[in-house]
């Protein structure tokens, strides 16, 4: 949690609206640092939505245990209201999770981008966190991310070479802010805060 409140503060919260945290690939710890960088929003007095939109690979509904149904696959379907999909986990926090998909995830996320979900929720006054699936592998990473307003892209130190991330990142419309992840420093905490680091 500690290194989600660096990466917030040097990233600042003024104007933001919506950031989606996503990957090169699987396994980088994408969706734990979106579950994190949306508690720190929620205490910095932030409204924060937190959106599961990897939806072939849920795990935050699991996690948080709530209820996995309904949800975005749900609202893009017409099987739910946004307030049905709502699920309060903390002071300021609340998951909207995956829900359950019943077509194919291109259409659901097409719909969400129709039904303008995060202008939606942008004009009630709420910032989302989006849990996004990894850029690489399939086109759904892609269309997830051209959602988002602003983007963090989880790098695992040392499992993914430079090209793939070249090749991750290229095209996007939105130039993502990279987070390392994975690093051990020997600085002490006190030393790293002084610094700004």
């Amino acid at each position: 949690m500690e290194g989600c409140r660096l990466a917030v503060q040097q990233l600042g919260t003024e104007g933001l609206t919506s950031m989606g945290i996503t990957s090169s690939i699987r396994a980088e710890g994408r969706t734990t640092l979106a579950l994190a960088t949306a508690l720190v929003f929620a205490e910095y007095g932030l409204d924060t939505i937190l959106l599961e939109l990897d939806l072939s690979h849920p795990e935050l509904a699991h996690r948080l245990s709530v209820a996995k149904s309904p949800g975005l696959a749900d609202l893009a379907e017409g099987r739910a209201n946004l307030t049905d999909t709502m699920r309060p986990v903390s002071a300021g926090l609340t998951l909207v999770p995956a829900g359950q998909i019943q077509g194919s995830i291109p259409r659901a996320l097409s719909q969400l981008a129709k039904i303008d979900l995060l202008g939606h929720l942008g004009t009630q006054g709420h910032v989302v966190v989006a849990d996004l699936p990894p850029l690489l592998g399939n086109s759904v990473g892609r269309q997830a991310a051209s959602l988002m307003a602003d983007l963090i892209l989880v790098v695992r130190a040392g499992v993914v070479p430079a090209a793939s991330i070249l090749e991750a990142v290229a095209g996007l419309p939105v130039t993502p802010k990279v987070l390392l992840n994975g690093t051990n420093t020997h600085v002490p905490t006190w030393a790293l805060r002084l610094s700004g680091i």
